[in-house]
């Protein structure tokens, strides 16, 4: 989606709305695995006092793996986006403001690096998720394994004096 910025730009108290489907396929990672429907960004560029101001809410449910049991669940994602714009050439480096080429914007990019950013780093399927046995690969949720506990070769002979 393209929107056209040439009623913002030069016009202080002016603003341009959307309501679009993003593409999302960056988000996709080893524990993203995919967008269950539509996504939906809704919301508007803003020039207040020269200062172009985007703001969004995202709204899509994601197709995730647990980063501890490997378990596929979805997750819903509702985030609120707000970023600076700037057509000036200092804005190029700054990484405050994203820089604005032209009369037209995609704000796909800048919603996709926005949720990036945001991302929690660590994908679980529940908070007290107890993920999968290191030796058989059992997952640990459903219930103990049958392993041992390994023990130190150093305290090995202190475990003989408890048989």
């Amino acid at each position: 989606m393209t929107i056209d910025l040439r009623d913002v730009i030069g016009v202080p108290g002016h603003s341009a709305a959307f309501d679009y489907s993003p593409e999302l396929g960056d988000l996709l990672t080893d524990s993203v695995t995919g967008i269950v429907g539509t996504a939906r960004a809704h919301g508007e560029i803003r020039n207040s006092a020269g200062l172009l101001t985007l703001t969004a809410d995202v709204t899509a449910t994601l197709k995730c793996a647990c980063d501890r049991c490997l378990r596929e669940f979805e997750r819903p994602l509702n985030a609120q986006i707000s970023a600076r714009l700037s057509e000036a050439d200092s804005a190029r480096e700054d990484p405050e403001y994203y820089f604005v080429e032209g009369l037209t914007l995609d704000p796909d990019e800048i919603i996709v690096t926005e949720l990036i950013l945001d991302a929690e780093q660590i994908t679980l399927c529940r908070e007290d998720c107890r993920g999968l046995c290191a030796k058989c690969g059992a997952d640990l949720n459903e219930g103990e394994c049958a392993c041992k506990p390994e023990i130190d070769p150093r305290l090995a002979i202190l475990a003989s004096l408890l048989e």
